[in-house]
C-alpha cells in the first residue's frame, strides 16, 4: 500500500509538472508574441517604407536621415570614361561626374482601427551635383567659374505624400497589408543656379536646373505596395513590391518622370530584446523621362548640352544588397525609442543613356511609438 501510495504520489507530482513546464512553454510563446512589436526587428530596415502597421489608437513619429553619392558614369551596365561622352555621335558638351544628396524625412502614423494605419511623410532635400566640361567648351562658355568644371546646387521642401496601409492577413506569425498613396507635389520644380551658356556674360541671370537637381516630380504620384512578414520566434523575414505611378502626362516644366517599381526582401535576427541584424536585397527598375525640360539648354558648342537635359539619359535598373542594424532601448531616458541604420550596396546597375551610378545609399532613423 505505501508503494502504491509512493507510485501515485510521484506520477502526480510528474503529471503536474510536466503540465506545469507546457504552460510556462506556452505563456512564453503568447509573450513573445503579445510582445513582438517591441523587438528590434519587427519592422524592416529602416529605408523601407510603410513595412508595418499599428494597433487602433496608437501613434508613431520618425525620422530618416539618407545620404546618397553617385560617382562614375554608366551607359547601360559598362563603366564609361568622360572622354566617351564627350566623343559620341553629337557628343554633349557638359557631363556630371559626382552628385551627392542629404535628405531629412518627417513621418507620422497613427492606426484609428487595428486592420488601418495612415502616414504622412515630408522631406527636405540638399543635392549638388559637379560637372565637367568638353576641353574645347571653355573658351566659348564665358559664364564659367573655375576653369573647365562647375558645380550646381538646390535645396528645399520635397513632395508631401500621404498613405493608408490596410491590414488584410494577421495571425501570431505572420501579416500582410496593403497600401495606397498620394504624393503631392509640393516640392519645387523651379530650381536654378548658375551654369555656363555659349556667348552670355557672367552676370546673365541663372538657369533652370535639370531633373535630378528639382526638388519633387511636379506630378500628383500614385503610391501602391503590398507587404507580408512572416516571425520565428527571434528570426523574422519580409517582402514587400512597391511603385511609383505618374498620374500626369507632364508637370508645368513640360515633362514626367518615369514609373517606378521595386520588390524588396529581408531577414531579421534578434540576438536579444535590443539589438537585431537585418539583411536583404532590392531590385528597383525606373522609366526614362518623358517630355521636354523647359528652360534646360538642349544645344551646347560640341552638338548637345549636359546629359541630364535629355530624357534618354534617365531610369534603368539597379539590384542593391542592404545591411542593417536595428537597436530597440528597454530601459534609461530612451525606453522605448528605437534606432536604426541601414546601408545600400549597388550589386548590379543597368541604366538608360548616359547616368551618373550610385555607389552607396546610406540611411539613419529614429522611431518612437505610443
Amino acid at each position: 500500500q505505501n508503494c502504491g501510495s509512493i507510485f501515485r504520489l510521484r506520477y502526480t507530482m510528474k503529471f503536474s509538472l510536466a503540465k506545469t513546464l507546457a504552460l510556462t512553454t506556452a505563456l512564453s510563446a503568447a509573450s513573445i508574441h503579445a510582445d513582438h512589436a517591441s523587438l528590434p526587428n519587427d519592422h524592416a530596415p529602416i529605408s523601407i517604407m510603410g513595412d508595418h502597421t499599428h494597433a487602433a489608437g496608437e501613434w508613431m513619429l520618425s525620422y530618416r536621415y539618407m545620404f546618397m553619392d553617385m560617382d562614375g558614369i554608366r551607359s547601360g551596365d559598362d563603366a564609361i570614361s568622360i572622354e566617351d561622352v564627350f566623343n559620341l555621335d553629337g557628343g554633349y558638351t557638359v557631363s556630371p561626374t559626382n552628385m551627392e544628396m542629404d535628405m531629412h524625412m518627417f513621418g507620422m502614423m497613427y492606426a484609428p482601427t487595428d486592420s488601418l494605419t495612415l502616414m504622412v511623410m515630408a522631406h527636405y532635400i540638399e543635392t549638388e551635383m559637379e560637372h565637367q566640361l568638353f576641353p574645347g567648351a571653355p573658351m566659348m562658355l564665358t559664364n564659367v567659374v573655375g576653369g573647365d568644371s562647375f558645380t550646381t546646387e538646390s535645396s528645399g521642401w520635397g513632395d508631401l505624400s500621404l498613405s493608408a496601409l490596410y491590414e488584410f492577413h494577421s495571425t501570431d506569425h505572420s501579416s500582410a497589408h496593403l497600401g495606397l498613396g498620394i504624393s503631392i507635389p509640393t516640392g519645387s520644380i523651379d530650381e536654378e543656379d548658375n551654369t555656363p551658356r555659349p556667348g552670355m556674360p557672367p552676370s546673365f541671370p541663372v538657369q533652370q536646373l535639370p531633373a535630378p537637381m528639382q526638388l519633387g516630380s511636379g506630378t500628383f504620384d500614385l503610391l501602391p505596395s503590398i507587404t507580408y512578414v512572416h516571425r520565428f520566434d527571434m528570426w523574422k523575414i519580409g517582402g514587400q513590391a512597391r511603385g511609383v505611378v505618374r498620374l500626369e502626362d507632364e508637370n508645368d516644366n513640360g515633362y514626367r518622370l518615369g514609373h517606378i517599381f521595386e520588390a524588396i526582401g529581408w531577414a531579421g535576427y534578434d540576438f536579444n530584446e535590443s539589438v537585431g541584424l537585418t539583411l536583404g536585397l532590392s531590385f528597383k527598375d525606373a522609366g526614362e523621362l518623358k517630355g521636354l525640360q523647359n528652360g534646360v539648354g538642349r544645344m551646347g558648342p560640341n552638338g548637345r548640352s549636359v546629359t541630364t537635359a535629355f530624357g534618354e539619359n534617365y531610369g534603368g535598373s539597379r539590384l542593391d544588397a542592404i545591411i542593417g542594424l536595428n537597436l530597440y532601448a528597454r530601459e534609461g531616458v530612451l525606453a522605448d525609442h528605437r534606432l536604426a541604420i541601414d546601408v545600400r550596396l549597388p550589386i548590379a546597375q543597368d541604366l538608360n543613356g548616359i547616368q551618373l551610378e550610385t555607389d552607396l545609399v546610406a540611411t539613419v532613423g529614429w522611431q518612437k511609438a505610443w
